[in-house]
């Protein structure tokens, strides 16, 4: 079948996905997947590959793809009705996709570290920290610190980096019209370094302050000049030990970490999000996973979907995997790891 290219955007549109207005045009879009209960935008459409991955279900394709699986036809049929539909296109070369290259960890490190040096934490995001069971010491150490809210804050940091640093390829960064940028938001949120089992930065994630916009990465793949990210693996915790909970987020796992009194923990940055599991399994000497994903992973099949193939991995390193649940009322391991603190604090008191 000779291979023809309709554009993942416009097929998007034909079959109803519905994107997000502020990525039209964009190198990257979001939108909801039409193939699992998708209400926060986990499914990117890649205009330069013209590819599309869901992050929830892991349900990924090309432009043709797309269509076939939505109107349950196979690829062959997809193409003769986008034809009749978009237009009969010629054969296409694939886009050389135009993106940055990224800078070593060393260099990312440094840019992060002098950058978080130069941020503040809010009162909101410190409360939040500590409501989550961390203590001040913990809250300095992991270096969190809230997004600038203004285009003077950004400025200044912006200003401050690049008399220091080249920012080409440092995801987060982007130039327009000669100008360096940072990633922003209107939401506000907090960012929360990704670090590998030497405590490098290899990147950062945002939390964001709206609950149906929570967590993304800070990344400007999407931007002129910017730079995408990775899948990186974040690790806290006593590296040196041959036992890990492997769970999913690195807030969630830093948290869990001092809840625990310190074991390993290892999160991937999404269950579908695996990639880099293997690299980092293969620097640590680890012979026993427990494996404490959130506990939707009892009910929902996409997660379980995942999971098995997480266990296949691990499996393949001849680790063993002890698979952890909780009372379910406690969604991540984080929440109930509090729990039990706060229950143990209670009867200490009241002994």
């Amino acid at each position: 079948m000779e291979w023809r290219e309709f554009g993942i955007e416009e097929v998007a549109r034909l079959c109803g996905i519905q994107m997000k207005n502020d990525g039209m045009g964009a190198r990257e879009i979001k939108a909801l997947c039409p193939f699992c209960s998708d209400k926060h935008y986990h499914l990117y459409l890649n205009t330069e590959k013209n590819q599309w991955n869901c992050f929830r279900c892991g349900a990924k394709g090309n432009d043709v793809s797309l269509y076939a699986k939505i109107n349950y036809i196979t690829n062959r049929e997809a193409v003769n009705e986008l034809s009749e539909r978009i237009g009969n296109t010629m054969p296409k070369k694939v886009k050389q996709a135009i993106s940055t290259p990224m800078k070593s960890l060393i260099e990312r490190h440094n840019v992060y570290y002098d950058m978080l040096k130069l941020l503040k934490l809010n009162n909101n995001h410190h409360k939040a920290l500590l409501k989550r069971g961390l203590r001040e010491d913990n809250i300095r150490q992991f270096m969190y610190k809230s997004l600038p809210e203004t285009e003077y804050e950004r400025r200044r940091i912006i200003n401050a980096l690049s008399v220091k640093y080249d920012l080409r390829g440092v995801p987060g960064f982007y130039r327009k019209y000669g100008e360096w940028h940072m990633y922003s938001s209107d939401c506000g949120g907090f960012l929360i370094p990704v670090c590998n089992k030497d405590g490098y930065i290899q990147g950062m994630q945002i939390r964001f302050d709206s609950d149906k916009k929570r967590y993304r990465w800070f990344s400007t793949n999407e931007y002129p000049e910017g730079t995408g990210v990775s899948s990186w693996v974040h690790i806290v915790g006593d590296t040196s030990s041959d036992s890990a909970y492997l769970t999913e987020g690195a807030l969630k796992a830093d948290v869990a970490s001092v809840l625990s009194g310190g074991a390993m923990f290892i999160a991937v940055p999404g269950v579908n999000a695996a990639k880099c599991l293997p690299d980092t399994l293969s620097q640590l000497n680890i012979k026993k996973v427990y494996e404490a994903f959130d506990m939707d992973k009892q009910v929902n099949n996409h997660v379980r979907k995942a999971l098995k193939n997480i266990h296949n991995i691990l499996n393949m390193y001849g680790i063993e995997v002890q698979t952890c649940t909780w009372n379910p009322w406690y969604k991540g391991i984080d929440e109930y790891f509090l729990y039990r603190k706060q229950c143990n604090e209670e009867y200490e008191q009241v002994a």
